[in-house]
């Protein structure tokens, strides 16, 4: 009868104990980190979360703003603070902010549009508005990163469900509010909240129109206490203000007036922290919010901080305690090393175009297996049709166990009509002085093939009016393109140095093109054309016919993996092309006509070589006034003005030579240069000799801009005066 009761009072033992761990446990204060806006500076948060870790701080939740956002969310996915460190240093952050595709990996028809006219701006055309951009930058690249980075917790929706949880503050920009996201989808959260006015384009999120919440939150102190926290850990990022004589631009102006604005939503969220917070100021000196090339000097900033308080913090060690972050440990670090093989590919397209062209520029198919660079540059090439904002994804696992992988693409809130701007102009600094400026107006989308109707005009020295109309056929890599024309220029006839004549030519032409598209690296077409030209004489003594009709065939294929159109410093070029004119098609007279050009740029460090060969023929020695062949201008014998020689056969060589001054932001490049040009033009086969090859050099300065190339300097062709030139702009 003894034994019940002593074997109960074991129990009841066992059981006090097992209430008073159960009930110290939960005397422990829940802890609130708190993460503030700081753009590149932001970083920081990093070495403050490597402290924290060091010494054993748990955290039970997390709020953040702008990269206060980022590096939270992807600490409260499960990431560690080391792995944190590793995958901030790798981000290439300046490319991740720039929305073009690379042009080596543009398609090869979209480096045709994008060359001549200025590629880097456009107006957008809709209900006969002119509209903007809503940001300098849509965030493609960036929100692709950020999917993969959160591609472990895609699937979770409540962000209280993630391993710690989070909180991301956004402003709606028609109302001015603070927006606390705590549920949907975590990489477009986190987008969200560090999307800076002007600079990003807003997010729409539930029909409310998002941008960086340091416009209304910059240290969510409210919301980590909003969240349960009984002590909060807040890491602000100290506001950097320049002095009078450092506002000087326009750039300086508006990035103070943005710190101004971080200042004024931060000091009333701090004025909120009690006692028992702990507050974390990094040093950032002079690093500014867009200096992320800068980035890897911040986190010894933020630890340095965090140990400022380190006799406070260790207050708060669990030692013995697993952090609820490492519960929650993501179980697939790496998606790439899985085999991940996409069951389903669903797409989510407003804009027009048949899913079909969408599926085929996203170059993934059912059964493949997951590759994020394949996806990435699948997703650019449909951004690069050019009638998106944002062409975005999401992979994630189905009832039944299978991946699919959704394409969300955001339809451009400036319609479907473009307008680009360009200019040219030419100097030889003895009186002969051309100009050019163009305006061009794009409609994309014609059609659910992707079809693109195209209408520019040039006026200056030359007058002219292109219409094109792309047609493409996306199952067969085929196209179709009709192109009309309308041209007044200026035609010139040498001899030596001195211009013997001047022609005005009147021309309306038309062409009508076939052809296919390999990808991103060349194209082969054929067409018919058909022109008609009225020459005037205007200065000179030249017998001309009153009309000249030139018509017949012409074959043409093209490759280019140049980076850059105008100043490439990587890839090769390719030209091929033959005309043959028929008197059957309305032709004056039958003609055939070969042109063959190759192109290759190389560079290493700030040393860069551009080497190009050219060489045609008409196979004949009878005179073509329009239809022969013709060298001048810089890099084709820079020492003559353009189209100096002319005759019917051709050779030319140049190598060029070009040290990088400077690099002004990835915006514009600074050179220094020259070329070695050899070549010339003979009008009868019989007179082709190695020995009339002439010599040219040059010497110049040059920039590469968003408005184009520009070149000032000097050349000498052998036998022909010393001429200085200038070039600025973009040809047509």
């Amino acid at each position: 009868m003894t034994v019940f009761p002593r074997y109960l009072k074991i129990t009841l033992l066992i059981l006090s104990l097992l209430l008073s761990f159960s009930s110290t446990a939960q005397a422990r204060p829940k802890i609130g980190l708190v993460l503030g806006g700081g753009g590149a500076a932001g970083v920081a948060h990093v070495g403050v979360l490597k402290v924290l870790e060091e010494n054993n701080i748990p955290i039970d939740m997390i709020a953040g703003t702008s990269m206060g956002a980022i590096v939270g969310g992807l600490y409260a996915s499960g990431m560690s603070a080391d792995e944190l460190e590793k995958t901030v240093n790798s981000l290439e952050w300046l490319n991740l902010f720039e929305d073009s595709q690379p042009r080596k990996d543009q398609q090869f028809h979209q480096k045709e549009v994008n060359s001549g006219f200025f590629s880097s701006f456009e107006l957008g055309l809709k209900d006969r508005k002119l509209k903007g951009p809503s940001g300098l930058v849509t965030g493609q690249k960036l929100m692709f990163e950020l999917r993969s980075l959160f591609t472990p917790v895609n699937h979770i929706q409540n962000f209280d469900q993630l391993p710690i949880p989070f909180r991301a503050v956004a402003t709606d920009i028609e109302t001015g509010q603070a927006v606390v996201l705590k549920q949907g989808n975590l990489a477009q959260s986190v987008r969200a909240s560090m999307a800076i006015p002007g600079m990003f384009s807003p997010v729409n999120i539930n029909g409310r129109l998002l941008v960086d919440g340091f416009v209304s939150n910059n240290v969510p102190v409210d919301v980590g206490r909003a969240m349960g926290a009984d002590i909060l850990i807040v890491v602000n990022i100290p506001t950097f203000l320049e002095k009078q004589d450092k506002l000087d631009s326009a750039v300086s102006v508006a990035l103070q007036a943005m710190q101004l604005m971080m200042l004024k939503t931060t000091q009333p969220q701090l004025d909120q922290m009690q006692p028992q917070d702990i507050l974390i100021e990094p040093g950032i000196k002079d690093i500014g919010n867009l200096a992320f090339e800068r980035v890897s000097e911040t986190i010894p900033l933020g630890e340095s901080a965090a140990r400022e308080q380190l006799s406070n913090l260790q207050k708060l060690a669990v030692k013995n305690e697993i952090p609820q972050r490492l519960a929650g440990k993501r179980i697939q670090a790496n998606l790439v090393d899985e085999d991940i093989r996409i069951a389903r590919i669903e797409f989510n397209n407003n804009s027009g175009l048949s899913d079909d062209v969408l599926r085929k520029r996203l170059g993934v198919s059912v059964g493949d297996r997951f590759d994020a660079a394949i996806l990435q540059r699948g997703l650019e090439s449909i951004y690069g049709l050019g009638e998106f904002d944002l062409v975005d994804h999401h992979l994630a696992k189905n009832n039944q166990g299978q991946y699919v992988l959704k394409v969300n693409a955001v339809p451009s809130l400036a319609g479907k009509q473009r307008l680009r701007f360009g200019f040219s102009l030419s100097d030889d600094f003895e009186g002969d002085t051309q100009y050019q400026f163009g305006v061009s107006r794009i409609s994309r989308g014609f059609n659910e093939q992707g079809g693109g109707w195209s209408n520019s005009l040039i006026i200056g020295d030359t007058i002219r009016f292109d219409s094109e109309f792309y047609q493409p056929v996306p199952e067969k890599d085929l196209f179709v393109e009709p192109h009309f024309w309308h041209e007044q220029r200026d035609f010139f006839f040498y001899e030596g140095d001195d211009r013997l004549a001047e022609v005005r030519g009147r021309e309306l032409g038309l062409r009508l093109d076939v052809g296919r598209e390999f990808g991103e690296w060349g194209e082969a077409r054929a067409g018919a054309f058909y022109s008609y030209i009225k020459p005037d004489v205007t200065t000179g003594q030249l017998e001309l016919a009153d009309q000249i009709h030139s018509a017949g065939l012409r074959f043409q294929y093209r490759t280019d993996t140049m980076n850059k159109d105008r100043i490439p410093t990587e890839g090769r070029r390719l030209f091929v092309e033959y005309t043959k004119g028929l008197d059957e098609l309305g032709s004056d007279q039958d003609f055939d006509r070969f042109r063959v050009r190759s192109d290759r740029a190389w560079s290493k460090d700030q040393h860069g070589l551009i080497f190009s060969a050219e060489a045609g023929t008409t196979f004949t020695d009878e005179n073509l006034l329009t239809e022969g062949l013709s060298l001048g201008g810089f890099g084709r014998m820079s020492g003559l003005s353009e189209n100096q020689l002319a005759g019917n056969h051709l050779f030319n060589a140049s190598l060029a030579y070009l040290y990088e001054l400077s690099d002004v932001g990835g915006v514009a490049q600074f050179y220094v240069g020259g070329t070695a040009e050899i070549g010339n033009v003979w009008g009868d086969d019989a007179d082709i000799d190695g020995g009339d090859l002439l010599l040219t050099g040059s010497l110049f300065i040059g920039a590469d801009t968003p408005l184009g190339p520009a070149f000032i300097g000097i050349a000498q062709t052998e036998s022909y005066d010393t001429r200085p030139f200038l070039y600025v702009g973009q040809g047509f």
